[in-house]
């Protein structure tokens, strides 16, 4: 029982939930210094070559869960523990504290007003209903206050009292949506092309959400460098009796029936070609080995003799450009009604296609993120405000009134209202 009581104690502690706290934020340095999520071969072909800081290679950091810091069970658990220890600490601290504070001080003795820093005392006469004047003002004050025989309590304020225990009940809130958003969020990209659809089905309802490109434009540079990606979106539901659309954007995601989507990227998805007067679709890849952001497709051309082409485009606004693997020599296709002779083959460029990349992600946590933001906001309001105190007391022997009050915070501010309080029963 003694050792239990000891736990509780070290859990409870400012400095275990400290070591904590730098735990965490160190743990979350790492999540961004090591690439999350990645298949296991890249981290055992990327790090076995090369371990962070000559100790820690690709198996360790399989093995130590660094793969996925904030779903790991180490990264949870601490988590678990914070929330413990914040729980620890408002039931034998904070709680007692508040009761505590709900009772009243009673200052029955002379002596008790000489350690308060704010303090006065005068001679009165016999038969003064002080007391009861200096209730009177006090209630119209807003003050609370307990009357007995010879002396008077007042307080006000005391709900900032309350404040670090609804702070701590929203960290703990903060805390658990936290965890429970690593473990529950799913993220998904794709690369959807004008008027190409994507269905979305809601595991635990069974509702359907369809989400369609109608269109999707580039804002280019004068120097064609890409400024802005704009995604035309249309939602509809399971029955297709609501649509509703909306315009996507770097930096503006859309938020709709608790998904979220950005727009991340674009592609070159299809290049439709007219060859030999046939009309071919074709699907590009993306080819790193080349360039960034250039797309393209080995195919043959030639009537008599046919020779492979590497068509490459890097734009949605061509020209598609034909190498011959021969000797690489260029020839450049352009968008229109322009034709193009390769190896005897008539090309015509109809249309080059770009796709646009989304992210999707569903965090079902949020709500509770955002309730937890707003609950450690009101407990961080409510804590500012100052818990003040007022003693009267009536010395009925020695002929003297003792006049003392203490503020929690700002003592300096609460000086001029005692001082007025003070003028105010000094001159009845």
């Amino acid at each position: 029982m003694v050792s239990f009581r000891k736990l509780i104690l070290f859990i409870s502690s400012l400095r275990f939930a400290i070591l904590l706290i730098l735990f965490i934020a160190f743990s979350s340095g790492i999540g961004t210094f090591i690439p999350q999520g990645a298949v296991y071969s890249d981290y055992l072909s990327q790090y076995d070559s090369n371990p962070i800081l000559g100790l820690i290679d690709g198996q360790k950091i399989l093995f130590l869960e660094l793969d996925h810091i904030y779903t790991s069970h180490w990264f949870l658990g601490s988590l678990v523990l914070l929330c413990c220890s914040l729980a620890a600490c408002s039931f034998k601290r904070q709680i007692p504290s508040l009761k505590s504070s709900f009772k009243w001080k009673d200052y029955d003795t002379s002596k008790k007003f000489e350690k308060l820093e704010l303090a006065s005392e005068w001679e009165i006469d016999k038969n003064t209903e002080i007391i009861r004047y200096a209730e009177t003002l006090l209630k119209k004050k807003g003050w609370e206050t307990l009357t007995k025989k010879n002396r008077l309590s007042a307080r006000k304020g005391l709900i900032g009292k309350i404040g670090p225990i609804v702070v701590h009940i929203g960290l703990i809130i903060l805390l658990i949506g936290s965890a429970y958003g690593n473990i529950t969020h799913i993220t998904k990209e794709q690369y959807l092309t004008p008027n190409e659809k994507l269905d979305l089905i809601n595991d635990d309802s069974n509702e359907k959400l369809t989400i369609q490109l109608k269109d999707f434009t580039i804002d280019r540079e004068i120097d064609g460098k890409p400024s802005q990606f704009i995604s035309d979106l249309e939602f509809s539901d399971s029955e297709i009796k609501n649509r509703e659309s909306k315009v996507l954007k770097v930096n503006h995601p859309i938020r709709y029936k608790g998904i979220t989507i950005y727009q991340a990227d674009w592609a070159i998805a299809n290049i439709i070609l007219k060859i030999d007067d046939i009309v071919y679709q074709l699907q590009l890849k993306e080819i790193p080995e080349i360039g960034q952001q250039i797309w393209g497709i080995l195919i043959e051309l030639g009537k008599e003799k046919k020779y492979n082409y590497l068509l490459t485009v890097d734009n949605e606004n061509g020209p598609v450009r034909a190498y011959r693997t021969v000797d690489f020599s260029e020839t450049d296709i352009y968008p229109g009604n322009e034709k193009s002779e390769i190896n005897q083959s008539i090309i015509e460029l109809i249309k080059i296609i770009p796709s646009s990349g989304i992210i999707i992600k569903s965090d079902p946590s949020i709500p509770f993120i955002y309730f937890s933001f707003f609950v450690i906001m009101v407990g961080t309001i409510l804590s500012l405000i100052s818990t003040k105190q007022i003693w009267i007391f009536e010395n009925v022997d020695s002929k003297k009134l003792f006049f003392g009050g203490l503020s929690n915070k700002n003592l300096s501010g609460f000086r001029s209202e005692f001082l007025e309080i003070l003028s105010q029963i000094r001159d009845f």
